[in-house]
């Protein structure tokens, strides 16, 4: 069983879940924030005075020379961008109509290239019939006997065993 059932059977009334010591701070909490919004208000008249004023005067619809000023500037500004827009509107149409001239001689060339591939190979021409001139059969030749190849000369003069050169005399042969 549950203590508020068994309080309400004897005929007492239930705790309730706040204290009463704490229902007190709520007031000193609501009290304070009224108060510091109060003195905010006070000390923020002037600037919110400025502010409505302001507001006020713009949805009157009033022109102000700063604006009017200004105004040239924009609709100038708006002319240059308008005149972009159309270049860029020019530049595109160019572009698409040269994506389409590219992609019709794409599929012209595609479709060529489709009917050279079910084309059938062409027949191979018939090989040239020559007539063969008759020759006369050639003798077998007999080898002849090599010569053996011509020897060094002798050379004439003082020999050295040894292999060095020999210095002749200067009169003994003159050459």
């Amino acid at each position: 069983m549950d203590n508020d059932s068994d309080q309400a059977w004897h005929g007492h009334a239930p705790n309730s879940p706040l204290p009463a010591g704490r229902r007190r701070w709520l007031w000193f909490l609501l009290i304070i924030v009224v108060a510091l919004v109060g003195a905010g208000s006070v000390y923020a008249w002037p600037e919110v005075a400025a502010l409505v004023a302001a507001i006020s005067h713009e949805s009157s619809g009033g022109a102000t020379t700063s604006d009017k000023e200004a105004l040239p500037t924009l609709l100038a500004a708006q002319q240059k961008l308008e005149e972009d827009l159309a270049a860029l509107d020019r530049s595109v149409a160019d572009g698409q109509a040269q994506l389409k001239a590219i992609t019709d001689q794409l599929a012209a060339l595609t479709s060529k290239v489709e009917e050279l591939q079910h084309l059938p190979p062409p027949a191979a021409p018939p090989p040239p019939v020559t007539a063969e001139v008759p020759r006369a059969p050639i003798a077998p030749t007999t080898p002849q006997p090599r010569k053996p190849p011509p020897r060094a000369a002798r050379p004439s003069g003082p020999v050295s065993i040894g292999g060095a050169p020999l210095n002749a005399a200067p009169g003994s042969m003159a050459r």
